[in-house]
């Protein structure tokens, strides 16, 4: 019996080891995926943001190109403006190609149709600012304030939805992380039941049993004819109260 003891509690050890081992191996499973996705969305909407960034400053260059070109400086106005409209459309091509919210290619397109106004409003008024007077450059920045206006309003919906993107992976990211946790809650849960029951297991059918036979030699005299130690189990503890009452026995 204590040999089949020992193994019951060895083998009682080791599923516990394999259990805890499991839920490591899990857990780790499951970060290493939630972090290889959310890395891989968030990378893609700080692009998405970085480059509505560029255009919000292009977009700016290219209205002070055009003051510059109403005032007079028409090379470099014309060089601004064209700088403007080549990093708008770089950064367009880019945001394109790391579309990662829902409805984002629909906020791209309407970007595009609200600078493709505003821009061919620029070239409009620099095509003809020769032949307008002071008051009229003047009245007609004005009107391109508007659709610069609406551009400008245009980027900053694509940079929120961005944001707004980051903030739903990170909470998603919080989510997964506690549902990959929980393969090794419930394991170490279960390791805490399981050990407790190991205790008990011991404790009744090894550590009590050698105690009250401990009690009933210490306890023992001549007169009692035999130690009575209440040893229920069929086991080695059984059989050497037995051997120690045949001692007695013989010695008598």
């Amino acid at each position: 019996m204590l040999k089949s003891l020992k193994s019951k509690i060895f083998s009682s050890f080791m599923l516990l080891v394999l259990m805890l081992v499991i839920a490591a191996i899990m857990s780790i499973i499951e970060f290493n995926k939630v972090g290889l996705t959310i890395t891989d969305v968030m990378d893609d909407n700080y692009k998405s943001i970085e480059q509505t960034k560029n255009m919000l400053d292009a977009l700016e260059r290219e209205d002070s190109g055009l003051l510059m070109y109403l005032m007079g400086n028409q090379e470099t106005g014309s060089q601004t403006i064209d700088y403007a409209y080549s990093t708008i459309q770089d950064a367009i091509k880019i945001g394109r190609n790391n579309i990662t919210e829902k409805d984002e290619d629909k906020y791209i397109d309407n970007v595009i149709k609200e600078y493709k106004k505003f821009h061919s409003a620029v070239k409009q008024t620099t095509d003809a600012s020769i032949t307008l007077t002071l008051e009229e450059k003047n009245e007609t920045y004005l009107q391109t304030q508007q659709l610069f206006f609406a551009a400008k309003k245009s980027i900053n919906e694509l940079m929120q939805l961005n944001q707004d993107g980051i903030y739903n992976q990170t909470s998603l990211m919080k989510e997964n992380s506690k549902r990959a946790m929980m393969p090794a809650i419930v394991s170490i849960v279960a390791a805490i039941v399981f050990a407790l029951l190991l205790n008990f297991f011991i404790s009744e059918y090894f550590i009590n049993p050698i105690s009250r036979l401990i009690n009933g030699v210490k306890t023992y005299y001549p007169e009692m004819g035999r130690i009575d130690a209440k040893i229920n189990l069929r086991d080695e503890i059984k059989t050497l109260e037995s051997e120690i009452n045949n001692l007695i026995t013989r010695l008598k």
